[in-house]
Parts: structure tokens; C-alpha cells; sequence
């Protein structure tokens, strides 16, 4: 009898995204246990002080002492779970309806609705706004949960190049020109750091009367200079139809949010599947993200900083041979392959106190693992230069490791 869990039962032995005698540095690396304190640029992991390089707190708000008594403030007083229910039954609060109204206030759009995870306001909204008759034409590596709510949706999908402007054009002029569209891209690309064109992508969907969604989570309080985010790097906040976005990036905290047109915004709130059918974002969690909110807009100090770093990193690691790609943001992908790339990150965790993670398929395609970098505010250069020069010895010792593996290949 066909039994649905039997590809369970077999996953750990027919995985395909490393080689079988990778599997357990695999393991260990994309499985092992972070310490709970793991945003600072130094943390505590088994009794050893750990230069931290992985987490997305760009600007250090998820450590910020007034971000934090906030959080503490709200749920000393409400606890850490109320409001309980859903936002259309028990879950809306007038603490959500300010933070919400402060969050339009620094997108500068007519309204903005706010989500319990960054990942289900790009499911939910995209889910809800295209339907079976529609058009969504994405990026090839538009993030996972656009993708998610696509299918969800069940509209008909189409995909150009990435961050090819030429390759759009060409899809859209094979569109049924009375098919409702909309154009679904990241500002900034998560796993390439490289930002969308988007003043080109503004050109085309008013050429062909489409729509723009853009998923800025990591865009937003790192690129502009008040970090709205790359539209507002790039010039183009008003030509957006939709922004959307994370706080569990430079916000450093949780959630999501839209923001754009009062009635879209409405109409997302009433049908979204992950507004409808989750509970509220806890008081704590929203009293901690409009603290944040509020700090990251008067962040320029901070955010100098973080693209300082970028630079000095980035410059670094071209110097001593390695390969970072077209990152255009503080996103540091450094190209290594799958094996090399799991092997470095064990090597650096285990010998030489650095802990970076290893991002292999199905983040990225097979065989182009990365080790992701993303330097912070509060780094210092000092810490840039331990990482490479550490990370150049694990480098090295892996090369030692794939040299034996040749050896004994060509011995069989």
C-alpha cells in the first residue's frame, strides 16, 4: 500500500543537496543549535565568546536598550501573549491601528496593515490580491513565500530573468493585454544582496498597465537615506503600487507589513488568509517594532556604518581571492560551492570562534552554495579582518580535506 510518509523515511539517505560524506558537517551546520542571545556581533555559545556574522540585524535594534524596554514595559503589563485572537475577532487592539498608522506615516503611503510574520504578509497579500483570471509575472528568484502566494492564489504565473528589465518587456508584450497584471520583485535580492532596476521595472508596468509589488525586507532601514528602503534609494517611492516588508531584519524584532492605497489595504485586511486566520501580534512584540520603527528613521549614523562596513568587507574579501558576486547592499554572498561552503562554516565555528552560516539548495541552486555574510553597525573593522583571516585558514584546510578526497578516488 502506497504510504504518503515513505519520503520521509527515505529523505536522510536520498537527499541530493550535498554529497553523502557531507551529510554530517551538513548537519551540524545547518541544523546546529545557535545560542539563544545570537544578533550581537559577539555572543556566547558552550562557554566560548563568538564573533557573530549571520543574523540579519543590520543596524542592532534587536540589542537596543530602548527597543528592549519597550518590550519588557508591554509585557510586564499585558503579559506576552495579548491580545488574543485573530485580528477580525479579539485580536485588534488600538495599539495595532497606531502602529499601523505609523508605519504609512514612514512608507508615506495612505495606509499600511501590519502581519505576525514577514512571511505572511508577502503569502497573504499576494494570495488575496491575484486571482485565477489574473497575471503575476515575477522574478525568477522572487522570495519563496511570493512564490507560495502565487500558487496559493492559483492566477497564472509567468517569470522573467533576474533583474532583467529587456526580459520583461519581452513577457510582457506576449500578455493579454486585457488580463489584469501585476509585477512581483524584491527590492533587494537575499541571497545575491543586488537590488531590483526598479526605475525600469516603473517604466514598464506603465507602459503595459501593470501593477508592482515589491517585497523589501531587506531594503528596508539599510538603503535611502531615512531607510525607507530601495524605492526610496532609487528614487521611485511614489511609482510603487504595493510596498511590503519584514521587522525581523533591520527593525530587529518580528513581523510584517503592506503599505500602498487606503482600499487595497482594506481589501488585503479583509481576505488575507494570514490576517484572517492567525492570532494578533502580541502588544509586547508591536510596543518593541514602534520603538524600533522610530529609531531606525533617525538611523543615518547607523546606517553609514553598516555600508562602511559592507564596504570594507566586501573590498577585503575581493582582495584575498574570494568571490562575492554583483551585491550591491551589505548582503555578502561568498561563493564557494556546497562542499567547500558547509566545511568553512564548521571549520570557523569550531576552531577559530567565528559563526557564520552555510546556505545551500533549496536557498540556493545545487552546487552554488554560499557562506551569507552580513556585517552590522555595530562591528568593528577589527572584526571584518578576523573573519577573512579566518576565514582564508578554513579555506585552506578544506582544500586539504577535497585533496585527500581526490586522492583516494584515483586510488579505487
Amino acid at each position: 500500500m502506497a504510504d504518503i510518509f515513505e519520503k520521509c523515511r527515505r529523505f536522510r539517505e536520498e537527499q541530493r543537496s550535498v554529497l553523502q560524506e557531507d551529510v554530517p558537517v551538513a548537519e551540524r551546520v545547518i541544523f546546529g543549535v545557535s545560542p539563544l542571545e545570537n544578533a550581537g556581533p559577539w555572543i556566547e555559545h558552550e562557554g566560548r565568546r563568538m564573533l557573530q556574522f549571520s543574523t540579519n540585524d543590520y543596524l542592532g535594534m534587536s540589542v537596543h536598550p530602548e527597543v528592549r524596554a519597550a518590550a519588557a514595559e508591554a509585557a510586564a503589563k499585558h503579559g506576552v501573549s495579548a491580545p488574543m485572537g485573530a485580528r477580525p475577532l479579539t485580536g485588534t487592539v488600538e495599539l495595532h491601528l497606531e502602529f499601523e498608522r505609523r508605519i504609512a506615516d514612514f512608507k508615506r503611503t495612505e495606509a499600511a496593515l501590519s502581519f505576525t510574520m514577514g512571511a505572511g504578509a508577502m503569502l497573504g497579500a499576494v494570495a488575496c490580491l491575484a486571482r485565477p483570471h489574473d497575471l503575476l509575472i515575477m522574478d525568477q528568484l522572487a522570495h519563496a513565500s511570493l512564490v507560495c502566494g502565487a500558487r496559493i492564489a492559483g492566477a497564472t504565473i509567468k517569470y522573467f530573468k533576474h533583474n532583467d528589465p529587456e526580459n520583461l518587456e519581452r513577457v510582457l508584450k506576449r500578455c493579454d493585454p486585457t488580463k489584469p497584471k501585476m509585477i512581483v520583485v524584491d527590492g533587494v535580492y537575499s541571497m545575491n544582496g543586488d537590488i531590483a532596476p526598479l526605475r525600469e521595472i516603473c517604466d514598464l508596468k506603465e507602459r503595459y498597465n501593470a501593477r508592482v509589488f515589491m517585497d523589501d525586507a531587506h531594503g528596508h532601514g539599510v538603503c535611502g537615506e531615512h531607510g525607507r528602503g530601495a524605492a526610496e534609494m532609487l528614487g521611485v517611492e511614489d511609482r510603487i503600487d504595493l510596498h511590503a516588508g519584514t521587522f525581523s531584519k533591520a527593525f530587529g524584532t518580528y513581523g510584517g507589513f503592506i503599505a500602498g492605497p487606503k482600499d487595497v489595504v482594506f481589501y488585503v485586511r479583509c481576505l488575507a488568509p494570514t490576517i484572517l486566520f492567525t492570532k494578533a501580534a502580541p502588544a509586547c512584540v508591536v510596543a518593541a517594532t514602534m520603538k524600533s520603527l522610530e529609531l531606525v528613521a533617525k538611523a543615518r549614523d547607523r546606517r553609514k556604518k553598516v555600508w562602511d562596513n559592507a564596504r570594507y568587507l566586501q573590498d577585503l574579501l575581493r582582495e584575498r581571492g574570494f568571490e562575492v558576486g554583483g551585491t550591491q547592499t551589505p548582503i555578502t554572498p561568498i561563493r564557494l560551492g556546497d562542499s567547500c561552503a558547509i566545511h568553512c562554516a564548521d571549520i570557523l565555528r569550531r576552531k577559530y570562534n567565528v559563526w557564520v552560516s552555510a546556505v545551500i539548495y533549496p536557498a540556493v541552486r545545487r552546487g552554488n552554495g554560499i557562506i551569507r555574510v552580513i556585517p552590522t553597525a555595530l562591528h568593528e573593522h577589527s572584526d571584518v579582518d578576523h573573519l577573512v583571516t579566518s576565514l582564508e585558514a578554513a579555506r585552506e584546510e578544506f582544500q586539504a580535506i577535497a585533496a585527500v578526497r581526490t586522492a583516494d578516488a584515483a586510488g579505487k
